[in-house]
């Protein structure tokens, strides 16, 4: 297991809660159309401040369109329900693929490579990763195992055990979990989300899905750093090759 970095380490423990935050808002934004807390969630004052420190221009001038939208119209979840539903659920020329697969596979199909289609190797791969940390998938869900909304979920509930694992003062599966982390946005969801973000800049033109796309690139690239900076480079496998935590 490689050794962490004794600060980095401290700074991860102090922000588990936080991350889990983030990543289940993320999460949740991606499976489930918002409502209007969520929506005046991203324009508080107080969120915005917090933002300010933490990402770079392109993320908060997102985040800024938002919040002004919020306060220029009532119709705004109306519209982001609407929007939701074209972009996630209703194929059509908005309908926006939220699949590992469909952005980082190729299967052969009559002797030639074919882009975009779905369950592919990583969503097998993904569910090894999950299987690894014994998350098991509720039977209410039934979408594919890549959904970006899923794989954030994932992280989240990562995020969460850290703070069981840190009260506990247990140091191994508190080290296990930032591995798994950190071993997972490297393989699979940053090397994908931007591709996600600019297909949702190219198909929609509302404020808040904009906000949530660049937090997503911004907050996961981030993260990985700092995992990075505590536990070393990670060797982005596909699949984990270490034991589960215990």
């Amino acid at each position: 297991m490689a050794s962490a970095n004794s600060d980095e380490r401290a700074r991860l423990t102090d922000l588990s809660q936080a991350r889990r935050d983030v990543y289940a808002f993320l999460g949740g934004a991606f499976l489930a159309a918002p409502t209007e807390k969520t929506l005046r969630a991203l324009g508080d004052e107080e969120f915005l401040a917090g933002a300010a420190e933490l990402f770079g221009a392109k993320t908060l001038e997102s985040l800024r369109q938002n919040a002004g939208a919020v306060e220029q119209t009532a119709e705004l979840q109306r519209q982001a329900h609407q929007e939701f539903m074209n972009l996630f659920k209703v194929p059509g020329g908005q309908y926006v693929t939220p699949y590992a697969s469909v952005f980082s596979d190729a299967r052969e199909v009559g002797g030639k490579p074919v882009k975009g289609l779905l369950m592919g190797p990583s969503a097998v791969h993904v569910k090894k990763w999950y299987q690894l940390a014994a998350v098991e998938i509720s039977d209410e869900y039934k979408d594919l195992p890549d959904h970006i909304g899923l794989e954030l979920n994932f992280l989240a509930h990562l995020c969460g055990k850290e703070v069981e694992f840190a009260a506990k003062g247990e140091e191994g599966k508190l080290a296990r979990a930032w591995e798994i982390e950190r071993d997972f946005l490297a393989a699979h969801l940053v090397t994908w989300a931007s591709r996600l973000r600019d297909k949702l800049y190219d198909k929609s033109l509302h404020a808040y899905f904009r906000a949530v796309a660049d937090l997503l690139v911004e907050f996961t690239e981030r993260d990985l750093s700092t995992l990075e900076k505590a536990m070393g480079p990670s060797a982005k496998k596909p699949v984990p090759d270490y034991e589960a935590i215990n």
